[in-house]
């Protein structure tokens, strides 16, 4: 799920009104696509972002939310994914795994919710659960843990950090790109991005409050102010960052900033990216992407 696609689904709909039906998976047996709390919107006309199987069930869920926006009532299904048959719980898909689905209508006359409370979570910068009231034999309440997309620092506006915010926003994630050189900044193709400033380095924390970042990827090609953004970084909680260039370059980086250095040690990557192999600005940006990834997977 990319979580700000959805996000700008629901805005786009909720601004003019237009009802939706929200797909929320409620618990799952054996091996599926997703897992509980995974979930997708269906907007009237049956256009759909998020995904909750590899396409096989959306189709079906699409109907689904159309019946339920006619009537106003929440619907539960659940799919036997490892049926051998297409009959209408078994979808014949063989991933040997139980899906159960809730489908609930989402409408202005109710606030969008319980979306709207998930949206918020979405724009800000904390982590949140979200009590969705399940209805019919099981009842109860499901509790979505909802994270915001992540937020990306990418400090340099050079050819080879646009396919950096290309990726990271394919995953959801908010990049927020930063140069010192204004030409950098106007040329550069970053209509993906969340912000671009072009600021001096040493204005950095002036500019960004830097404790809302998750990652940063340090890639100006500017020796003197690649040193300078390292220094204000190691201030910083932000777990993930990256260094463009070779070791030499980076050893050189971490021996000018002398004590700071030490606060890098566990958190800075440098040459920044997995060793995924090719060359060019896109191959080393999804091996960067690809080290962040792995990042937030482990913690």
């Amino acid at each position: 799920m990319n979580p700000t696609k959805m996000l700008q689904f629901f805005e786009s709909r909720s601004a003019r009104g237009e009802p939706l039906v929200l797909v929320t998976v409620c618990e799952t047996e054996g091996s599926t696509y997703s897992k509980a709390g995974a979930q997708m919107l269906v907007d009237q006309n049956g256009v759909f972002r998020g995904m909750l199987s590899g396409g096989c069930l959306e189709g079906d869920l699409a109907i689904r939310a159309q019946q339920v926006l006619e009537t106003g009532i929440p619907q539960t299904v659940t799919y036997d994914l490892g049926a051998d048959d297409d009959e209408l719980w078994g979808m014949g898909v063989g991933c040997d795994g139980v899906m159960r689905v809730l489908l609930q209508p989402l409408r202005a006359q109710d606030d969008y919710a319980p979306f709207a409370q998930i949206a918020d979570v979405l724009r800000g910068h904390t982590a949140a659960e979200i009590a969705i009231p399940v209805e019919g034999e099981s009842g109860g309440t499901l509790l979505v843990l909802v994270q915001p997309p992540p937020q990306v620092l990418v400090l340099g506006a050079g050819l080879d950090a646009e396919p950096v915010v290309r990726f990271a926003a394919e995953l959801g994630w908010r990049c927020t790109v930063v140069d010192h050189r204004q030409a950098y900044i106007d040329n550069g193709d970053f209509a993906s991005a969340l912000a671009t400033h072009c600021a001096p380095a040493d204005q950095l924390g002036e500019v960004l409050d830097l404790s809302r970042f998750d990652m940063a990827i340090v890639m100006s090609h500017h020796l003197a102010s690649d040193r300078i953004y390292l220094r204000q970084l190691a201030e910083t909680n932000i777990g993930y960052i990256g260094l463009l260039g070779p070791h030499n370059r980076r050893e050189r980086l971490l021996a000018d900033i002398g004590a700071a250095a030490t606060k890098l040690e566990k958190r800075l990557h440098g040459p920044a990216g997995l060793d995924i192999g090719g060359r060019g600005p896109a191959p080393i940006a999804l091996s960067i992407i690809a080290q962040m990834q792995q990042k937030l997977k482990s913690g």
